[in-house]
């Protein structure tokens, strides 16, 4: 017995060494992540393809599949404002094979139910913050108006809820929406649409008389008198649109806040692999041919660590709760 004792703790002591001599110590080899990715990585987005975020994601998956050796997908789940996708990459695997790309939208509805299927601070881990992007309010051109000032002395006068088309249920421009009817004390329809594709197909026909898109969709169309744009959201104005004036320009408060596209994995993915993927999605972001395509699509590509990220989901959390709470607006 002691033979056969001391025999196993020989091998245990060869094993330490030659893990050693070989510059792994075991220790620090079960401590590290396994190689990833070891199939076909799915990129979670929650709305139809077509539009302007879906070839943001398409194109960023294109860069991630070259650089991590396996295939990325795109994985279209258009619902529910985002949550059906969101809730969705919150239950999955997490071992970084299920991704999800959102809007800032991932935040904000959650806060108009009183029992949503997931929180974004508890239920998912930040990866970064991909990039920013202006939406842009837009009218048919037989609407008569020019002016955000002339739109709400329309509705205010229509003597029915002026119907408006956005991405979805609690997106920005649904909430920034609401915001305008009351500071306009005027009646408005709300009609969420699954992407910005479908949008701008009622858009473009006058099935919905007013829409808030990206700024680049609006550019394309308002350049051959398609479309009418009134203003754009964020602090400054749009380098694509720089006649059109801001929501404040124009005389309208609290819809100042520009979007973000974000990167998150399921919460309980370990944090070294978070800062894996993280990592090589900031490099993908670099791709100087992602970044013109990007650029011209009128998406102001940034990158991010998940701690800055985190940050900017748990700030934007109470934000907008704060602003969904004053304005009212529930969904159930």
């Amino acid at each position: 017995m002691q033979q056969a004792r001391r025999r196993v703790l020989r091998l245990l002591a060869e094993g330490t060494a030659a893990a050693t001599l070989t510059g792994v110590n075991i220790g620090t080899a079960a401590a590290q992540p396994s190689a990833f990715p070891k199939r076909v990585v799915r990129l979670v987005w929650p709305y139809s393809a077509g539009g302007t975020g879906d070839q943001f994601a398409r194109g960023l998956a294109e860069v991630l599949a070259s650089t991590w050796g396996k295939a990325v997908i795109v994985d279209n789940r258009p619902g529910a404002g985002g949550m059906i996708a969101a809730d969705m990459v919150a239950k999955a695997e997490p071992d970084g094979h299920t991704l999800l790309m959102a809007l800032t939208s991932v935040v904000q509805t959650p806060l108009l139910y009183g029992k949503p299927p997931y929180n974004p601070v508890r239920d998912l881990a930040a990866v970064s913050e991909l990039a920013t992007i202006h939406q842009t309010l837009v009218v048919h051109p037989d609407l008569p108006v020019t002016s955000m000032k002339g739109l709400a002395e329309y509705a205010q006068k229509l003597g029915k809820p002026l119907p408006y088309g956005t991405v979805g249920l609690g997106s920005s421009s649904h909430l920034q929406m609401e915001v305008f009817g009351r500071n306009a004390k005027a009646a408005l329809m709300h009609v969420p649409y699954k992407g910005e594709a479908p949008l701008m197909t009622d858009l473009l026909g006058g099935q919905v008389p007013v829409g808030l898109v990206a700024a680049v969709t609006a550019r394309q169309h308002v350049r051959t008198g398609k479309l009418r744009p009134l203003a754009v959201g964020g602090a400054g104005r749009s380098p694509l649109l720089p006649d059109v004036p801001t929501f404040q320009e124009a005389g309208f408060s609290g819809m100042d806040r520009t979007g973000w596209f974000g990167m998150f994995a399921p919460a309980a993915t370990p944090p070294s692999l978070v800062q894996r993927i993280s990592a090589d999605t900031n490099k993908a972001l670099e791709n100087p041919a992602l970044r013109t395509r990007m650029l011209e699509a009128g998406i102001l590509v940034k990158g991010s660590t998940p701690a800055a990220f985190s940050q900017v989901v748990q700030r934007d959390q109470v934000y907008w709760g704060e602003l969904i709470r004053s304005a009212d607006v529930r969904l159930d």
